[in-house]
């Protein structure tokens, strides 16, 4: 899909988006935004309102890590050879969207809740193949937890527990050759007590990009969206901050 492909698309959606109904799924960005252990966080360095003689302007500074909150993993991050941020083609961040709940199952199995083969295979079977240039979204019901950092990050000691994709599954999407890239709403795709980030190499490897606190309280349904990826264009950014759009057809 070239760039004129890709604007029509996006002026077509702004011209029916009465028709529509859009879902942000991204956290706001604040001194209180989670971020990865030992990452900075969001700050505001500076938030001025100057006066002058015939007008009045406020003005903030802030700084912060590139992965938190919700945010986007290029390529690069885990594979010096993939594209950076700024080198992902447009044409990959307007993506049929697909979603597996596995907020259920995540309740029953806690910190061992995994995306597996399995969910994939049960979803193709509800709703048949999956289509070429979709972002996969996996909602482990998480998102309840992003005002409490400890239960959001399910922390013992030190030690990081959340739910994430298992190698498998991982190796099932990239063997697919449908996904431009996946999200969830947990701090990575990997699970939280990894000790080698196997799913953020291989997904990296295979030119995948990652969203990860993706903010899933919405009720999406599996298939039958879009999906509106907005990274922050940060040159030779290995992530950035994101916004992530979701439209839906309104079938009122």
């Amino acid at each position: 899909m070239h760039f004129r492909v890709v604007l029509f698309n996006a002026l077509m959606w702004f011209s029916h988006v009465r028709a529509e109904i859009v879902f942000d799924l991204t956290w706001s960005f604040s001194n209180d935004t989670i971020y990865w252990v030992k990452a900075r966080p969001f700050t505001f360095t500076k938030q001025d309102y100057v006066v002058e003689d015939e007008y009045a302007y406020s003005i903030n500074e802030f700084c912060a890590a590139e992965h938190g909150g919700t945010h986007f993993d290029a390529p690069y991050h885990f594979f010096q050879q993939g594209l950076k941020v700024s080198e992902i083609d447009v044409s990959r961040l307007y993506a049929k969207g697909a979603l597996i709940d596995l907020t259920f199952e995540s309740q029953q199995l806690g910190r061992n809740s995994r995306l597996r083969v399995k969910h994939l295979e049960e979803w193709e079977t509800r709703n048949g193949p999956f289509e070429n240039g979709t972002v996969l979204l996996v909602k482990f019901g998480r998102s309840k937890y992003w005002t409490n950092r400890s239960l959001y990050f399910d922390l013992e000691g030190e030690t990081l527990n959340f739910p994430g994709f298992s190698n498998e599954a991982a190796k099932w999407i990239v063997d697919s050759k449908k996904f431009y890239g996946v999200g969830l709403d947990t701090p990575s795709v990997d699970p939280g007590n990894t000790t080698d980030f196997s799913v953020h190499q291989l997904l990296a490897k295979n030119s995948l990009y990652n969203l990860e606190n993706v903010k899933l309280l919405e009720e999406l349904p599996e298939k039958g969206f879009t999906l509106i990826v907005a990274p922050m264009k940060i040159e030779d950014g290995t992530g950035a901050p994101l916004r992530l759009f979701a439209v839906l057809p309104d079938v009122k």
